[in-house]
């Protein structure tokens, strides 16, 4: 029964979030927020559903969680608006690295 539960939970959160985007009165940084924290919320529970009920090797689980995690990471910088001033830190690191 988990599976239903965290199927009525997604579908809860997909909700939420269309409302939330298309017929509430909440603007600006809170809106933004909101809707990262439900990202977030539906990339752990997909993140979990893989991991429990897809039988696959511990090193490719590994590896999937990394990717998964290294992904959320830039969607949340890029919403806030900071993925930009990393890649120019990176930029910058690896231009003066080269000189």
């Amino acid at each position: 029964m988990p599976f239903v539960d965290i199927a009525i939970a997604l579908v809860i959160i997909v909700a939420l979030g269309w409302f939330l985007n298309t017929r509430s009165e909440v603007t600006g940084p809170f809106r933004l927020i909101l809707n990262v924290v439900l990202m977030l919320m539906v990339v752990g529970m997909a993140l979990w559903l893989v991991n429990t009920y897809i039988p696959m090797a511990g090193v490719i689980k590994a590896i999937l969680n990394i990717v998964v995690v290294i992904a959320t990471c830039v969607a949340v910088l890029k919403a806030f608006g900071l993925w930009g001033d990393v890649v120019k830190l990176w930029t910058d690191v690896t231009h003066k690295a080269t000189h």
